[in-house]
C-alpha cells in the first residue's frame, strides 16, 4: 500500500514545474518566508490555485515578512475579501499612511517634490476569473519581492511601492479553479475538444451576478469595483499593470494598443511611456524566446476597463494578454502550451513592468505631476448643470459615482435654463472643467460622435447622464458665470422624503418617476396589500392642496386593504424613510380631474414570479444583468431554469418569462408550441434583442424573412441590379467590416408617455444604449410600438450613415396581445451593464404593468 502510494505522488510531482524555474537567478531567498508549495501542498502552475488557498497565503506571507502589509479593500457578492498586498521597505512599510500622504502633496502641491520619493505600483491580476494564470503568477510574483535579497530587490524598495492585487475577482476565480482542477487527470490532455478547455455556462470570466467586471472601473456597479476604486485613488499610482488571458491560438500582446485608437482625451505622452516602458517587456520576453506583438487588436479608448481607466487618471495602464492553456495544457499552433509556461510569461512581464517603474520613475512622477497641474486646452465647454427635480434618487445616485471618480461637484447657487431645462438650485449641481479630474469628467460628460478611426475593441460612447436618465446641459462663456458656482456638493446616500397625510386617507399615491418606485412597489406587493397602477392620469386633493398625478402613478386604496389604517400608515413611512420616495394621502376618491380612483383605467399591479432562461447559447451578460437587477435592486426573487429544461417545466408557476439576447434555435417545436400556450393562457413574454426577432418568428408565428427586416432592403437591391460592387483592399476588409458593426453607441427613441410600457418617464425622448444591428420591424397596430428610435438617432458614439438609416424609425419597443397575454420586445438592452437607469424603467414596466395593455389594432377609415 505505501509503495503504490509513493509511485502514485511521484507520477504527480513529476508533471510538476520546480519552483526554481519561476524564481531569477539573480537572487537569493529568505528561508524564513513561506514558499507557495509549503501552503498549498503542490508547486505552483500543477494546479489552479483556489481563491482561498490564496488568500491564506498572502495571510502567511505578510505575517512572515516585515516588507509586506495585508488589507481588504472590500468583499464580493460572495463574500470572498479582495487583498491588497503593500510591498515596501521595513522603514516606509512603518509609516505607510505617511508615506501615501507625501505621494499625493507631490502630486498637487505647488512647491517642486522630494527627487527621492518612490513611484508606486499597483499590479492588478485576473479580472476575468479563467484568465488564471495572472492570479497564479501573483503568488510567486508575492513570494519574490517578500523573500527576494539582492541588488535588484534593493532598488526597488528603494525606488517603489508595490500595490499587489493578488486577484480582482475571487468568485469567478474560484468558478473556474472549481472547473479546471475537477477535470485534472493524472495525464495532462492537451486535446482543446478536451472537456476541461471548454467550460460550462456561465464561465468563470465573470462575477457572481455574471459581469464582466473589466467593464466596471467606470461604472462602479459591484462591490469588487467600488472598493478597488477607493484604494486606487487614495494611492494614485503612477503604472498600474492589468494581466488578461486570449485565445489559445495566440501569443503574448502588451501595450501600447492601436495608436489611432487611443482616447484623445488621453496625453500623447502616456504613448511615449507606454512605448518606452514595452521595450523591457520585449526585453524580458526575447530573453524567454517568446513570441509576442503589440500595437494590434487591443487599444485604449473606453476609460471603463483596468487598462485604460489609469489613462484618463495621470497613470500608466498597461494590458497584458496571455494565451490561455483554460486548464493545465492544451495544443496551440505553436506547440502545447501549459499552464506553469503561461505563469511563467505572466511572472517575467510582471517583473519587467516593477524594472521599468525603477528605471523610468523620474519620468513618472513627472507624467503625473504635469497630468494634473498641466489642464489640456480649454474648449467652448466651462461646466456641465445636470439634476432631477423629481427624482432625488436618481440625483444621489449620480452625485455617488462622481464622487467615487474624485470629480468635483458644486451646488448650483442660482438659477440657469439651458438645453430646453430649467435648472434650480437644490436639485441641480455644477461640474466645472477646471479642476484636477478635468479629463475624466470631460469623459464623462461629453458626447463624442466623430473618430479618428472607426474601430473599437469596447463601446464608442459612454456618457453618463444619457446613461442616468439624467437632465443636462454643457454651459458654454455664454451661459456660465462663477456666481453659479455654490459649495461643494453635499451628497446624502438617502434623501429624505415624506409621507404626507395621516392614517385616515382615503388612499394613497406616489409617482412612478421616481428611480425607487421599483422598490416600493416591490415591498407593498409582498405585503399583500391591493395596488393599482393608473393607466390615465388625474388630478387629486391631498390634505386640502391639490395635486397632479401622471399616468403610472401607484395607488394603494386604504378601503380595500385588509392591513388597519394605522398598520398600513406605519408601513408607508417606513418605506418612505428607507427608499426615499414620498408617498401622498389622497382625500377622496373622487378628483378633480382625470379619473377616479374607482375607474375602470385604474388596472390591478400583481406581484411577479418570472423566469429567466439560461444556459448554452443565452448571453450569460444579458442574464447576469437581468437577475442583478431583480434581485440586488428589486429585491425580487428570480427563478432561472435551462433552455434544455423548457419541456418539463410547469410554466404555470411564472407569470412573466424572460429571454435575453442569445440563440433560441436548440428550442423544440414543442418547448416553442407550450410557450406559446402559457402565453396564451395570460403570461407575459419579455424578450431583448435577438431573442425579440426569434419570438418574432416562431412565438408570434410571422415570415422569418420580415422579422429579419432591413429597412434599407430596397436600396440593396437597386445596388445590385447596377452590377457588383466596386473592387476594394484585401487589406482595408477588418477596418470596413468593423465599421459595418454597432459595438456601443447612445441612440435616442421616441416614447408614447401614455403606453403602460412607458410610464414613469417625463418627457417622450429617451436615450437608449445600442448594440448590434437587429431591426424590428414596427407593428402592423399602430398602437402596439410606444418606443421608435428618432429620425436622426445618434446621440454620441459611433453607428455608420447606412446603419443610422436603418435604425431610424424602426422599433425599439412593442407590446402584442398574444390570446390573454401580452409579448413585450425590446431590440435593445434595457439593463445595459446594470448602469443604463435611465432605461431600466421600461424593463420594470414590462414585469410590472405589461397585463395594462388592452387590446388594440387598426383603425378603418370610416372609424377614423
Amino acid at each position: 500500500m505505501r509503495i503504490l502510494w509513493c509511485l502514485t505522488l511521484c507520477t504527480a510531482l513529476a508533471a510538476q514545474t520546480p519552483f526554481a524555474d519561476f524564481l531569477p537567478d539573480d537572487l537569493s531567498y529568505n528561508a524564513d518566508i513561506p514558499t507557495p508549495a509549503s501552503v498549498l501542498g503542490y508547486e505552483v502552475g500543477s494546479w489552479h490555485v483556489r481563491h482561498d488557498q490564496l488568500v491564506r497565503y498572502c495571510e502567511l506571507l505578510a505575517a512572515a515578512s516585515p516588507r509586506v502589509e495585508l488589507e481588504v479593500y472590500a468583499h464580493s457578492h460572495e463574500r470572498r475579501p479582495l487583498l491588497l498586498l503593500s510591498v515596501a521597505s521595513p522603514e516606509r512599510l512603518a509609516d505607510l499612511e505617511q508615506v501615501r500622504l507625501q505621494h499625493l502633496a507631490g502630486i498637487f502641491a505647488s512647491a517642486e517634490p522630494p527627487a527621492d520619493r518612490p513611484a508606486v505600483v499597483w499590479m492588478g491580476y485576473s479580472v476575468h476569473g479563467d484568465e488564471s494564470s495572472g492570479a497564479n503568477a501573483a503568488l510567486v510574483l508575492a513570494y519574490i519581492l517578500a523573500a527576494g535579497e539582492g541588488p535588484r530587490i534593493d532598488a526597488l524598495l528603494r525606488d517603489t511601492v508595490v500595490l499587489l492585487d493578488p486577484c480582482l475577482n475571487p468568485d469567478g476565480l474560484s468558478r473556474f479553479a472549481q472547473w479546471a482542477n475537477s477535470h485534472r487527470g493524472q495525464q495532462p490532455v492537451a486535446d482543446p475538444q478536451h472537456r476541461e478547455h471548454n467550460q460550462g455556462w456561465p464561465s468563470g470570466r465573470t462575477n457572481h451576478y455574471w459581469f464582466d467586471l473589466n467593464r466596471d472601473w467606470l461604472l462602479l456597479v459591484h462591490p469588487e469595483s467600488r472598493g478597488r476604486l477607493e484604494r486606487f485613488h487614495a494611492w494614485k499610482p503612477n503604472l498600474l499593470t492589468d494581466f488578461h488571458e486570449m485565445g489559445s491560438r495566440s501569443t503574448y500582446f502588451f501595450q501600447p494598443g492601436v495608436p489611432s485608437r487611443q482616447n484623445p482625451l488621453t496625453p500623447a505622452r502616456n504613448l511615449e511611456l507606454t512605448r518606452a516602458i514595452a521595450r523591457f517587456h520585449a526585453d524580458a520576453l526575447d530573453s524567454r524566446g517568446n513570441l509576442y506583438y503589440t500595437e494590434e487588436s487591443f487599444d485604449d479608448f473606453y476609460y471603463g476597463k483596468g487598462s485604460t481607466y489609469p489613462d484618463i487618471n495621470g497613470c500608466i495602464g498597461i494590458l497584458f494578454e496571455q494565451a490561455s492553456a483554460r486548464g493545465h495544457l492544451q495544443e496551440t499552433p505553436f506547440g502545447d502550451l501549459s499552464f506553469s509556461a503561461s505563469i511563467q510569461n505572466q511572472l517575467a512581464t510582471s517583473l519587467s513592468s516593477l524594472q521599468a517603474a525603477v528605471a523610468l520613475r523620474p519620468e513618472l512622477l513627472a507624467y503625473q505631476r504635469d497630468f494634473y497641474q498641466q489642464r489640456p486646452p480649454a474648449d467652448s465647454v466651462l461646466a456641465w448643470v445636470f439634476g432631477d427635480p423629481r427624482d432625488p434618487g436618481r440625483n444621489m445616485r449620480m452625485l455617488g459615482l462622481l464622487r467615487q471618480h474624485a470629480i468635483e461637484v458644486h451646488e448650483l447657487a442660482g438659477p440657469v435654463r439651458a438645453a430646453d431645462h430649467d435648472f434650480v438650485p437644490g436639485s441641480a449641481w455644477l461640474v466645472r472643467v477646471d479642476q484636477p479630474q478635468s479629463r475624466l469628467a470631460r469623459a464623462l460628460f461629453e458626447t463624442r460622435s466623430a473618430f479618428a478611426d472607426n474601430t473599437f475593441y469596447d463601446v464608442s460612447s459612454w456618457t453618463l447622464p444619457l446613461a442616468m436618465g439624467m437632465p443636462y446641459a454643457p454651459l458654454d462663456s455664454t451661459a456660465f458665470n462663477p456666481g453659479l458656482v455654490g459649495g461643494h456638493a453635499a451628497i446624502d446616500p438617502q434623501p429624505g422624503a415624506t409621507l404626507h397625510g395621516e392614517a385616515s386617507a382615503y388612499a394613497w399615491a406616489f409617482s412612478w418617476q421616481h428611480s425607487r418606485a421599483p422598490q416600493v412597489l416591490v415591498q407593498l406587493l409582498q405585503a399583500e396589500l391591493r395596488v393599482q397602477v393608473a393607466t390615465r392620469p388625474f388630478q387629486a386633493s391631498c390634505s386640502g392642496a391639490l395635486r397632479d398625478f401622471e399616468a403610472g402613478s401607484i395607488i394603494v386604496a386604504r378601503g380595500i386593504q385588509e392591513l388597519e389604517a394605522p398598520a398600513l400608515h406605519a408601513l408607508l413611512a417606513e418605506l418612505v424613510e428607507a427608499e426615499g420616495v414620498p408617498i401622498f394621502g389622497l382625500d377622496s376618491g373622487l378628483t378633480p380631474g382625470g379619473i377616479d380612483l374607482g375607474s375602470p383605467q385604474m388596472a390591478s399591479v400583481a406581484l411577479p414570479k418570472p423566469l429567466l432562461l439560461v444556459g448554452p447559447g443565452v448571453s450569460s451578460y444579458e442574464a447576469g444583468e437581468v437577475w442583478h437587477q431583480l434581485d440586488a435592486e428589486y429585491r425580487l426573487p428570480l427563478s432561472m431554469a435551462e433552455l434544455d429544461d423548457v419541456g418539463g417545466l410547469q410554466l404555470e408557476r411564472y407569470t412573466h418569462i424572460i429571454l435575453v439576447d442569445g440563440s433560441y434555435g436548440a428550442l423544440s417545436g414543442t418547448a416553442i408550441e407550450k410557450l406559446r400556450g402559457w402565453v396564451r393562457n395570460g403570461g407575459v413574454l419579455l424578450c431583448q434583442r435577438r431573442a425579440a426577432q426569434w419570438v418574432g418568428s416562431n412565438l408570434l408565428q410571422r415570415d422569418a424573412e420580415q422579422e429579419r427586416w432591413d429597412p434599407l432592403e430596397e436600396e440593396k437591391a437597386r445596388k445590385l441590379e447596377d452590377g457588383p460592387p466596386p473592387r476594394q483592399s484585401y487589406g482595408d476588409y477588418q477596418r470596413l467590416q468593423a465599421e459595418t458593426v454597432i459595438g456601443g453607441a447612445i441612440v435616442a427613441a421616441e416614447l408614447d408617455l401614455s403606453h403602460p410600457l412607458c410610464f414613469g418617464y417625463g418627457a417622450p425622448r429617451v436615450a437608449l444604449f445600442q448594440r448590434g444591428t437587429g431591426w424590428l420591424r414596427p407593428e402592423d397596430d399602430p398602437f402596439a410600438s410606444p418606443g421608435i428610435y428618432a429620425d436622426e438617432p445618434l446621440l454620441a458614439g459611433y453607428i455608420s450613415e447606412l446603419n443610422r438609416q436603418r435604425l431610424a424609425g424602426s422599433a425599439a419597443l412593442s407590446g402584442v396581445r398574444l390570446g390573454r397575454g401580452v409579448v413585450v420586445r425590446y431590440a435593445f438592452n434595457p439593463l445595459f451593464r446594470g448602469a443604463w437607469h435611465g432605461t431600466a424603467k421600461l424593463f420594470a414596466n414590462g414585469l410590472f404593468f405589461a397585463p395594462a395593455i388592452k387590446p388594440t389594432g387598426r383603425l378603418d377609415a370610416d372609424e377614423e
